[in-house]
C-alpha cells in the first residue's frame, strides 16, 4: 500500500432496524464531522423500521443498503462498490462514535500498512465497533470464504477468528479515549444500548444517584411480585429503572414475606414494603389485577386473574401463545421483544472467545429441585478436560450439592452466593440451563444455550427457544452418555455457536424494559384524559 496516495475513505453504519430512526442520527453526525471520512452509508437489516431508515436517508443525501440479517457481508459489498472504497470503517450497531477515534484508527490503517487495524489494548473498550479495513480484504472475504456464517452475518469477525487470513497491526494509543470510556460507563449505568444515550438519560442518571427521588409526573406504581424467583425480582427491577428513570414515574415494591427479594428490592434502590394505592399497578406471576390503579398489567401471568389487567405482556412460549382471553379487553402483548431478561449486557464486559479452553457455565435456578445441576455434573465429568466447567449454586441448594461437585472432578469450579450473574453469562462460551428467566438474560448477553427442562411444560418452553435458534432443548436430560455428547458436539461447532449467539442477541434486545414502560406511561397520560385506559 503506497503510503502517500489519497485514499478513498467510506464509513458503513449499521443501523438497528428495530429501533427508529433517530437511534442513528448522532452516530451519523459524528461520522460526518470526520475528516478522514469521505462518505457515509447506511446498511439496514430486516426490521419494523427499516424502509422509513431507508427512506431518511434518502431524504438527507445518505446512500442506504439493504441486506438480510444472515448475509451482511454482501451489504458491506455493495456500499464499497456504490461509494469506490478504498478503506471501509465499518461501525457496528451499537458504537460509541468519536470523529477523532475514527481519523486516528484510518491515519494508522495507512500508516502501518495493514489490511485490519486493531485499536490499542487501552482503547480496547472505547473503540468497540469502530473496525476500519481495506478494500483488499473485503475482496478477499467475498472471494474465498463467501459461504463462512462468520464471514457472511459478521465480516470482519472472521479476520478476528483467522488471523493469518489478512494482515493485522494494533494502533498506537488514541488520546481522546479516556472520554469515550467515561461515557461508555456512563450508558452502561443507565441501561442504554451504546451510542444510544440522550441528555434526558444522563439527566436521569444525576436524579437517580441524588438522594431525591424521581417524582418528574407525580405518578406513581407498586409492582407485586407474588413468587419467589430472584430471576422475576430481577427483571421487575429492570422495569422499575425503566419506569423511574425515563417515564418519571416513582415505582415501590410488594413482595410480601420474602427476605431475599426484599434485600434484593433494597440493594437496588427500592421500597420493598410499598402498600400506598398507585396509580400503576404491575403484578409478575399470577395475581389479581382488577384494583383501583388507573392503569394495571400482568406480566407472564397465565391464570384466570390476568383478565382483569389492562395490558398482558409475555415472551412467545406456547403457554402464553394457546390462553383464551374471551371477552376480556386487555391488551395482550406476546413476543420476543416484550421478554423482559433481568440482567442486561450493556453492564458487563464481553470476554468471550480470549481463553483457549471455551467456558460451559450450568445455571438451573437458584433452587433446582429436580437435581438437574448435579445430573448435567455427572454427564460433563466423563468429557476430557478441554473446557472449564463452573456450576451456579442458588441460595435454596442442598448444602452438600457444592461438595458433590468438587468429587465428580477437581477442576469444577463452583459459584456460590453471588449477587449477580452479569459477568458470568458474559464470559462464558455455552451455557446449560432451565428456561425461565435465566434464559431470557442468556439470550440478551448471546451466550448459546442447551436447555434441560424439569417436565413436559419446561420442554415446550425450551422448543420455543430452540426454535427461534438461540438453543437446544435437551428435554428431561435422559442419559448422562447422551447429555454428554450433545454438549461435546455443540463445543466442537464454533459456527452453530456464533449463530445461536446473534439469535438470542436479535431476538432479546434488552430494550423490553424501557418498551412496556413506555406504553404504560402512556396509557396512565390517557388515563387523566378518561376514567378508564381505552383498551
Amino acid at each position: 500500500m503506497d503510503k502517500n496516495r489519497t485514499r478513498h475513505v467510506i464509513a458503513v453504519l449499521q443501523v438497528d432496524p428495530h429501533r427508529d430512526v433517530s437511534a442513528a442520527v448522532e452516530a451519523l453526525q459524528a461520522l460526518q464531522t470526520a475528516r478522514s471520512v469521505g462518505a457515509v452509508a447506511l446498511l439496514v437489516g430486516s426490521g419494523a423500521h427499516g424502509e422509513a431508515i431507508v427512506d431518511f436517508a434518502r431524504d438527507n443525501g445518505f446512500p442506504a443498503v439493504r441486506c438480510s440479517d444472515d448475509d451482511v457481508l454482501s451489504g458491506f459489498a455493495r456500499a464499497a462498490d456504490l461509494l469506490d472504497a478504498d478503506i471501509v470503517v465499518r461501525v457496528g450497531r451499537d458504537a460509541i462514535v468519536d470523529a477523532e477515534l475514527v481519523d486516528h484508527l484510518v491515519a494508522q490503517i495507512i500508516e502501518r500498512d495493514c489490511d485490519l487495524i486493531l485499536p490499542a489494548e487501552e482503547d480496547a473498550d472505547s473503540a468497540a465497533g469502530i473496525e476500519p479495513f481495506t478494500r483488499r480484504a473485503l475482496d478477499k472475504l467475498l472471494l474465498d470464504v463467501a459461504r463462512d456464517p462468520a464471514a457472511r452475518r459478521q465480516v470482519t469477525r472472521y479476520f478476528a477468528l483467522h488471523p493469518d487470513f489478512v494482515t493485522i497491526a494494533r494502533a498506537a494509543r488514541c488520546r481522546r479515549t479516556g472520554d469515550i470510556a467515561f461515557v461508555a460507563e456512563v450508558q452502561a449505568r443507565i441501561e442504554a444500548n451504546a451510542g444510544r444515550a440522550t441528555l434526558a438519560d444522563l439527566l436521569a442518571l444525576a436524579e437517580r444517584e441524588s438522594p431525591r427521588p424521581c417524582m418528574a409526573t407525580g405518578a406513581t406504581a407498586l409492582i407485586r411480585i407474588e413468587s419467589r424467583g430472584l430471576g422475576r425480582a430481577r427483571r421487575m427491577i429492570v422495569l422499575a429503572r425503566a419506569l423511574r428513570d425515563r417515564e418519571g414515574i416513582d415505582p415501590v415494591f410488594y413482595v410480601g414475606d420474602k427476605p431475599d427479594l426484599t434485600q434484593l428490592v433494597e440493594q437496588a434502590g427500592f421500597d420493598a414494603r410499598g402498600t400506598n394505592a398507585p396509580d400503576l399497578l404491575v403484578v409478575d406471576g399470577a395475581g389479581e389485577t382488577d384494583s383501583a390503579a388507573r392503569v394495571t398489567a400482568a406480566i407472564e401471568d397465565c391464570t384466570g386473574a390476568r383478565l382483569a389487567a389492562d395490558y398482558a405482556y409475555y415472551a412467545p412460549l406456547p403457554r402464553a401463545l394457546h390462553l383464551d382471553w374471551g371477552t376480556a379487553r386487555t391488551a395482550v402483548r406476546i413476543g420476543w421483544e416484550w421478554a423482559l431478561p433481568g440482567l442486561l449486557p450493556q453492564a458487563a464486559r464481553p470476554q468471550r472467545g480470549r481463553s483457549p479452553r471455551p467456558t460451559v457455565l450450568v445455571s438451573i435456578g437458584a433452587a433446582d429441585p429436580h437435581g438437574l445441576t448435579l445430573r448435567v455434573a455427572q454427564a460433563l465429568a466423563a468429557l476430557d478436560p478441554v473446557f472449564r466447567a463452573r456450576f451456579v449454586i442458588g441460595p435454596g441448594f442442598k448444602p452438600s450439592v457444592a461438595k458433590t461437585m468438587v468429587e465428580l472432578r477437581p477442576d469444577f469450579e463452583t459459584i456460590e452466593g453471588a449477587q449477580g450473574l452479569a459477568t458470568e453469562f458474559a464470559s462464558c462460551d455455552l451455557a446449560i440451563t432451565g428456561v425461565h428467566v435465566t434464559a431470557c438474560e442468556l439470550a440478551a448477553f448471546g451466550v448459546p444455550a442447551m436447555y434441560v427442562c424439569a417436565g413436559a411444560e419446561d420442554a415446550l418452553a425450551a422448543s420455543a427457544y430452540e426454535h427461534a435458534g438461540m438453543g437446544i432443548c435437551l428435554g428431561m436430560a435422559g442419559k448422562p452418555a447422551d447429555l454428554a455428547a450433545a454438549v461435546w458436539s455443540l463445543l466442537n461447532n464454533r459456527a452453530r455457536r456464533r449463530a445461536m449467539s446473534a439469535a438470542g442477541q436479535a431476538a432479546v434486545d434488552g430494550t423490553a424494559g424501557a418498551r412496556i414502560a413506555s406504553e404504560l406511561a402512556a396509557a396512565l397520560a390517557e388515563s387523566g384524559r378518561s376514567t378508564r385506559v381505552a383498551r
